[in-house]
């Protein structure tokens, strides 16, 4: 098989907004269009109150401080405060309705993400790291929220709010003063934008690492054995620092551009209050109607106005990091190319007849696997794979099971060929044990049943007619007991005598052993071979062996030499031959026939 390689990276595409993404994020809100709605009308409410409090300062200076009348004071104070607990209440429902509306958003795509990697085939699997789609279904989608509770409806409400405030400001004061105080807008603007195109890639570049970083952790955590048996631990602690700190420098060139923009954006509006005060007294001096309250106000309307034009630059780029998510998540979502083929034939049962027929496959162009393998499997025999590392065993397997798609030839299962089987169909009339056995971190009862609905008396029968039930009530809480992590509270031999249950409750119509009898220890040996007896029996079989006692009860050897079949038949008739067989018999399996 296959190395697996990093995916490349996905591309920037240059533009600070890119519309036919955010339509396709804004797809998902369908559902809750009325609580969108709901909360787009919040945002109106509070621009509109924003604008409120200015005015009651204006009135309580010009008609409570100025004519020192307390009682004009009292009514101003308390206009301020029913202004302040409405404006408060506005804001809460604001933040609770966006906030809401991203989770239920972002369940949904979670929940559409995960069932297209489950219908993903096994060459997506080989070519992406772990850790890379961890990053998608967690990560990437929980950045995507920010687009509905930091982004696009608090962007339309500073917008909003920012139109009403500057519109009230020209209406209530002298335009000329407004206009002069706001000249630096167009700076603003300027500068807004730079940092909108500029900090795209910075932010596209950290989600790079970020998946980068759980690839490299997941899969040395996985392999921690492997590091500590062959003293990486030095090396992997190299690698680890050299890929952590292109994180930090991805970070840091966002951090960058934050600390540039926001102290520009400080400084613009310091110059808009110091131009409305050089303007405003000029003016007042020479004998225009402008109050104290009016600057007062005025100073307040800017202050008000900078600030959500300085937090819409930080809403965008919210925005923005929730878009380069989306884009990466909505692509794994839209991904049909490695989507796995399935046809329309459904069985309610299989006979278990089995044909290759010139059958050619290669993982990688220029190196083929199989070579023009043609075999033709009758219905309840048992077959065995034998053959050197490499000679295309498991990989034959891997075909019959409609994980890869034959490059030519073709396999047929009771007369239909693979390619026009329903793939669920197929698969729950076949068993698969292999040599490396996973396990849920879950109860050996749901590792055995998969989660399906069968009772405990159907799985200690099982147990017993494999003579597995005394290793079953050698555990610590029977059928209960946790097994953790990929089993690692159990032996080798252990974890696949549970596969052999997990295969027998299944009953299925052909049964599959990838080299299911080897790595295990003296204990479970017997136990296997017994297990392996009785769920072979009466039913098609394709056994990969390794241990010798398997293969003596064969009907059929198919001796298997850099993808070819080199020699076919029964056990003593191979021997007899003297040719591949033979010699692998000598070399593998002397000494074990007992």
């Amino acid at each position: 098989m296959s190395a697996k390689t990093p995916p490349s990276k996905p591309t920037v595409s240059g533009k600070a907004f890119d519309w036919k993404v955010l339509r396709q994020v804004l797809g998902y809100a369908r559902p809750y269009r009325w609580q969108t709605i709901a909360a787009a009308g919040l945002s109106v409410i509070l621009g509109m109150l924003s604008t409120a409090r200015p005015i009651f300062v204006r009135d309580g200076v010009d008609d409570a401080v100025v004519s020192a009348d307390p009682q004009a004071l009292y009514h101003a104070m308390m206009l301020l405060a029913a202004a302040l607990i409405l404006e408060s209440l506005g804001q809460f429902a604001f933040i609770y309705a966006t906030n809401d509306l991203g989770q239920r958003v972002i369940r949904d795509i979670r929940i559409r993400l995960f069932g297209r990697l489950l219908q993903f085939n096994m060459p997506f699997f080989d070519k992406t790291p772990v850790g890379t789609l961890v990053t998608r279904s967690v990560s990437d989608v929980e950045t995507m929220a920010d687009i509905f509770s930091d982004g696009l409806l608090v962007i339309f409400g500073d917008l909003f709010k920012i139109v009403v405030m500057v519109s009230v400001m020209f209406f209530l004061f002298d335009p000329a003063l407004v206009a002069i105080s706001l000249s630096v807008i167009p700076l603003l603007y300027i500068a807004t934008r730079w940092f909108q195109r500029s900090i795209k890639s910075a932010f596209t570049d950290v989600r790079n690492q970020v998946a980068a970083l759980n690839a490299f952790v997941q899969e040395r955590i996985t392999g921690m054995m492997i590091v500590q048996l062959f003293a990486r631990e030095k090396v992997e602690y190299t690698g680890f620092k050299a890929i952590n700190t292109k994180h930090k420098d991805a970070n840091i060139r966002s951090i960058w551009y934050f600390s540039l923009f926001f102290p520009i954006i400080e400084m613009l509006s310091a110059v808009s209050i110091g131009l409305a005060i050089w303007y405003g007294g000029v003016a007042a001096a020479e004998g225009a109607e402008i109050s104290i309250g009016d600057l007062t106000a005025l100073i307040l309307f800017i202050n008000l106005l900078y600030r959500p034009l300085r937090q819409l630059a930080d809403r965008f780029n919210t925005l923005q990091m929730g878009m380069v998510a989306s884009e990466r998540v909505l692509k794994l979502i839209a991904n049909e190319s490695d989507v796995e083929p399935s046809g329309k034939h459904v069985a309610e049962k299989v006979n278990g007849h089995v044909e290759f027929r010139g059958v050619h496959f290669s993982y990688l162009p220029e190196e083929p696997i199989l070579r023009g393998i043609d075999l033709n499997i009758p219905v309840g025999e048992t077959w065995a794979l034998v053959g050197s590392t490499g000679s295309g065993k498991s990989t034959l397997v891997h075909l019959l099971l409609g994980y890869y798609l034959v490059q030519e030839g073709e396999i047929r299962l009771d007369d239909v060929r693979l390619r026009d089987w329903n793939l669920r169909s197929l698969r729950q009339h076949v068993a698969l044990v292999q040599q490396d056995v996973f396990l849920f971190s879950d109860s050996v009862r749901n590792n055995v049943t998969v989660y399906r609905n069968i009772s405990d008396e159907a799985i200690w029968a099982a147990a017993e007619a494999m003579g597995i039930d005394e290793f079953l009530r050698s555990l610590p809480g029977g059928l209960d007991y946790d097994v953790k992590e990929r089993g690692g509270m159990l032996s080798t031999g252990q974890r696949q005598l549970l596969a052999f249950l997990r295969a027998y409750l299944r009953e299925p119509s052909l049964l599959i052993l990838d080299e299911a009898t080897s790595s295990i220890d003296s204990q479970a040996e017997d136990w296997i071979q017994k297990a392996t007896v009785t769920l072979t029996e009466g039913r098609t079989s394709l056994v990969v062996a390794h241990r010798l006692a398997t293969v003596l009860k064969a009907d059929q050897i198919v001796v298997l030499d850099k993808g070819q079949v080199v020699e076919q038949g029964r056990h003593e008739e191979l021997l007899t031959k003297g040719g591949a067989y033979a010699n692998l018999y000598e070399k593998q399996f002397f000494g074990e026939e007992s």
